[in-house]
């Protein structure tokens, strides 16, 4: 039996009646989905292919626009925010399946991508994050010649170097052996905890969704049930 139990913080992130329809309206990837994620939750979205997911995730993350309902990042509504990117760019972190890590740039500077524009030197940050996520030696390294662990770990740095209030990860494991899997998984739920993060992550991996505080899952663009994981 479905259970829909409350966020048990303050919310950071709510949804409200969100939908996003496609094909001139023919195809709806979200409808009306309401949701609330709390300050410091590790919450994990799950569902079969199709059912929308990671569309949810994108417009979370401002990568695309709802065609009705809106988000509100604590108490100010998306439609509200005058500049979209650089609410991202100063509160949102994202980690992808395929770490979309730039091949002609060390692990340092891939880092620093999301620093460009921003003042002041960053590099002393960056250096920290990767040692911190066990990097130190492989800095200055180019993603060919990095694990595929190692890689994620990068993208995760890279996530972090602004800062940012929600780390959005999009099947952070889906390219990854289980042994690497488990590994980035304890990286990204540790520093959630030292920094209170907020996780939001899609995966379709129930072994991946179990590490999560709470489980959403998604049916045909709509919530099906929230549990505790």
């Amino acid at each position: 039996m479905s259970i829909f139990p409350p966020s048990p913080q303050t919310p950071i992130l709510s949804t409200h009646k969100l939908s996003l329809l496609f094909d001139e309206g023919q195809t709806r990837a979200l409808d009306g989905v309401d949701i609330e994620v709390g300050e410091g939750e590790f919450v994990a979205i799950t569902g079969p292919s199709g059912c929308g997911k990671s569309s949810l995730l994108n417009l979370i993350g401002t990568l695309d626009t709802p065609t009705s309902g809106d988000i509100h990042f604590r108490t100010q509504p998306y439609s509200a925010l005058r500049d979209l990117s650089l609410f991202r760019r100063e509160n949102i972190g994202f980690v992808f399946q395929s770490f979309h890590l730039l091949p002609t740039l060390s692990a340092l500077d891939n880092v620093l991508v999301p620093t460009i524009g921003r003042p002041g030197d960053h590099q002393e940050r960056a250096r920290a994050l990767l040692t911190k996520l066990g990097l130190s030696k492989r800095m200055n390294h180019f993603p060919a010649k990095l694990s595929g662990g190692e890689r994620q770990r990068v993208a995760i740095a890279r996530a972090l170097i602004n800062d940012p209030d929600i780390i959005l990860a999009d099947e952070p494991t889906g390219s990854l052996d289980s042994a690497n899997a488990a590994q980035v998984l304890d990286v990204l739920d540790g520093i959630r905890r030292e920094k209170e993060l907020t996780v939001i992550m899609v995966t379709h991996d129930a072994s991946v969704s179990a590490r999560a505080d709470r489980i959403i899952r998604m049916r045909d663009g709509k919530v099906d049930a929230e549990v505790a994981a």
